[in-house]
């Protein structure tokens, strides 16, 4: 019966997560219209175009090269007319949104096989309510889907790794997650900086290091298979003769790989020429073709954004090195960052439990700690090395580091229950139970509740840690964010139609969708005034237009989000 009652609870819990994460994603879609997202709603029409057109070649669209994100985006033109609209933006941010749910799903999964029931019962609580991964959940973009899909690899990767029953199907999964995070997103080449580390991280101390390096090509091999299969399978500018012969000599290679792997051996000196040739081959065949997407990628490595950042008080092109590292700092809950340093440093202490007791769960579970921080590491410092940088690059860290604060509140809670048997006896069920309680508590006030009472607007959400400061003054706020309130408020006004509003160029695609009236430009020099002239805090911040206005206007309304003044309306004279 126990069993039973084991199973219902989390099947209990897994669904009442699952609910409560598709509140905020499928939710309230129409508002707070972001930057990119009107390129990307077209960019799908015109991959959709040519998939049915059967112009392949075609749907090269970007260099991103956000594929899933097309996919996704494009399915809504099967429902209606594609148009730039508020209507299909939420219909398209309502498909991403499910596919990052049924994400969730399998990290959970994934969680409960490496870590036990209650670290991904945790883990997914937290990461179905971490701020930024929230916020840019509800966006058509590429970030969140990337990120969702670089978990996945990690986590299947690491299964394998740790030497689950079945564990070359994790393999399979794991290559299959990573051709999709690069078809999502070309920063997604930073983990295979990691996969080596992995590897080394989990090297069977009793083989020599000639055994763990034919073993370790073999299985790289078998999992970049997977990776370029996939990336062939859902792109569809690969589907032409060439890449089909191709891809069915991979599909051979990686079969025959597959089934030494289940021998577990891997040393066939022919079977290793064909797989390196083969491989090779068809990755520099591919890697020519799409050529343009690696050096779209070396421009943006290179290149600084554009637009100005405004950080620790300058507006800068590039913020430099402390950008990402406090990035991390603000974007986090209160209790990520200490939870996932305290569940470190717990298994770090315990990492030598396992040669006591002939278990190995705690060695185990410190190399997968190590090398889920490692993935936090790789992506912090290769993103710092480029020039163009935004908060929602560096998203991949973040799903890993509530994963790391699931297990560190998971050894919280095993410490606390430690210390009250000690201090009460085993029975102490009671206090065990009310210390349950104060924890989820607090959990939910600290943690959770701050997040979800910004809905929709979770991209204004920043650490609760840098309340006694003004964060105006060291870091850009979402630009955008506010806009759609202001039309809002504007459309009210009983002669909304005939009204003529100002805004900064740039700023137009927030404000447009959402207004009824007519827009002049700041910089556009017409002769006629506008009644209004509309400011936001973000170009405030870059110092594109003053607070005040440029028309000398006088103050009628402030739209204000998490305690900040986001958008100031002038009336003018």
């Amino acid at each position: 019966m126990k069993p039973f009652s084991q199973k219902t609870s989390s099947l209990f819990f897994g669904l009442c997560l699952f609910l409560a994460a598709s509140v905020p994603r499928l939710f309230s879609l129409g508002a707070h219209w972001t930057s990119d997202e009107a390129g990307w709603l077209d960019h799908s029409t015109v991959f959709m175009t040519a998939v049915e057109m059967g112009a392949f070649s075609e749907t090269l669209v970007t260099f991103h090269p956000g594929v899933i994100t097309m996919w996704l985006a494009a399915l809504r033109t099967l429902f209606t007319e594609p148009h730039i609209s508020v209507q299909d933006l939420a219909l398209a941010r309502w498909f991403i949104g499910v596919a990052l749910l049924i994400g969730i799903g399998v990290a959970m999964v994934l969680l409960y096989r490496l870590f036990g029931r209650w670290v991904a019962v945790i883990g997914a609580a937290f990461l179905s309510f971490s701020p930024l991964f929230l916020a840019q959940s509800r966006r058509v973009h590429t970030d969140a889907l990337a990120a969702i899909f670089v978990l996945l690899t990690v986590l299947s990767l690491l299964l394998y790794c740790c030497g689950e029953a079945q564990k070359r199907r994790y393999l399979v999964g794991s290559g299959i997650a990573y051709g999709l995070a690069c078809l999502a997103k070309s920063n997604s080449l930073i983990l295979l900086l990691w996969v080596p580390i992995c590897f080394l991280l989990f090297r069977n101390r009793e083989e020599t290091w000639r055994q763990f390096f034919l073993r370790g090509l073999g299985t790289g091999l078998c999992f970049l298979s997977c990776t370029l299969l996939t990336v062939f399978a859902l792109w569809p500018f690969f589907w032409n003769p060439t890449f089909l012969i191709g891809g069915l000599c991979l599909l051979a290679v990686t079969l025959l790989a597959y089934r030494e792997l289940q021998k577990g051996a891997y040393q066939r000196l022919w079977l290793y020429l064909a797989s390196v040739v083969v491989v090779g081959v068809v990755s520099g065949y591919m890697v020519r073709t799409v050529w343009s997407v690696f050096d779209g990628v070396a421009w943006a490595i290179a290149t600084p954004h554009n637009l100005q950042h405004f950080f620790l008080g300058q507006a800068l092109y590039d913020p430099g090195w402390l950008f990402y590292p406090l990035v991390l700092c603000i974007n986090t809950a209160p209790l990520a960052l200490p939870l996932a340093f305290g569940g470190c440093l717990f298994l770090w202490r315990r990492r030598h439990a396992w040669s006591r007791n002939g278990q190995e769960g705690y060695a185990r579970q410190f190399r997968t700690a190590l090398a889920l921080v490692a993935v936090v590491l790789l992506f912090t410092l290769c993103l710092s090395l480029t020039s163009k940088k935004f908060s929602r690059y560096l998203l991949p860290a973040f799903p890993i580091i509530e994963i790391l604060a699931a297990i560190g509140l998971f050894e919280f809670l095993k410490w606390g229950y430690s210390y009250i048997d000690s201090r009460f006896g085993t029975g102490a069920n009671a206090q065990k139970l009310t210390f349950s309680i104060v924890t989820i508590l607090c959990l939910a006030l600290i943690q959770i509740l701050p997040v979800l009472r910004l809905h929709p607007y979770y991209g204004t959400y920043y650490n609760l840690g840098f309340k006694l400061t003004d964060i105006r003054k060291i870091i850009t706020v979402p630009a955008g964010a506010g806009y759609d309130l202001a039309a809002k408020y504007l459309n009210k006004k009983t002669n909304a139609r005939e009204l003529y509003v100002q805004t900064f160029p740039q700023s137009a695609q927030f404000f447009l969708p959402y207004f009824t009236g007519h827009m002049y430009w700041t910089d556009a020099g017409e002769e006629d005034v506008p009644d209004y002239e509309v400011v936001h805090i973000r170009e405030s911040q870059a110092g594109w237009v003053p607070q005040m206005g440029t028309l000398n206007g006088e103050l009628e309304h402030v739209i204000t989000l998490n305690g900040i003044d986001y958008v100031w309306i002038y009336r003018i004279p």
